[in-house]
């Protein structure tokens, strides 16, 4: 019959893929996340005026978007009103 060949790499397949999965499993949580102690991250400590700084940058960033995002809304809907007076006639 045809198509034998084809199962039989399938199965194969499928057992190889389970003794894998097998090998692959974890003692313990250590494992998964990894020692406690491995790394430390060292951040650089910022200064009053860096972080006033960042704030105001980060205001103007804002009000900027959703200045973009309020005339991509009036673009939007007066584009659907002018297809709509258009398909209407």
């Amino acid at each position: 019959m045809g198509g034998e060949g084809s199962m039989m790499h399938a199965i194969k397949s499928l057992k190889a893929n389970r003794s894998m999965l097998k090998k692959r499993k974890l003692a313990s949580k250590d494992d998964v996340y990894g020692k406690k102690n491995v790394t430390k991250l060292h951040f650089k400590k910022s200064t009053r005026r860096d972080v006033a700084r960042i704030r105001k940058k980060m205001f103007i960033q804002k009000e900027k978007e959703k200045r973009q995002m309020f005339y991509a809304f009036i673009a939007t809907v007066l584009l659907f009103f002018v297809m709509y007076l258009l398909f209407v006639q």
